[in-house]
């Protein structure tokens, strides 16, 4: 079953933060706790650990775009799972910056 990929929460005051850049692509493998994409806010520059092991199925949330806690980046999964949850319409607005 693919995992969901959420923006965490990043500080008690931060509400959100920019994705800079992914470091993992669809289709390539990761490892749980390995990271995934490096994110930045007003107070901090982090990277965000993947939640499970698997191959990244899909990403939602395109570099430069600023994202809420809490909101759907990526889904995990296993090799010739599909990303549930989405449509193409939805995809196509989740990516644009």
């Amino acid at each position: 079953m693919p995992i969901q990929v959420i923006m965490p929460q990043l500080g008690e005051s931060v509400v959100e933060g920019t994705i800079t850049k992914w470091l993992k692509a669809p289709g390539e493998a990761v490892q749980e706790f390995e990271p995934l994409l490096e994110v930045n806010t007003d107070k901090v520059d982090t990277e965000v650990p993947s939640p499970a092991s698997g191959t990244v199925l899909e990403i939602l949330a395109a570099e430069g775009k600023t994202v809420r806690a809490g909101e759907l980046l990526a889904w995990i999964g296993g090799v010739g799972e599909v990303a549930s949850g989405t449509t193409a319409r939805q995809r196509r607005r989740q990516l644009r910056p």
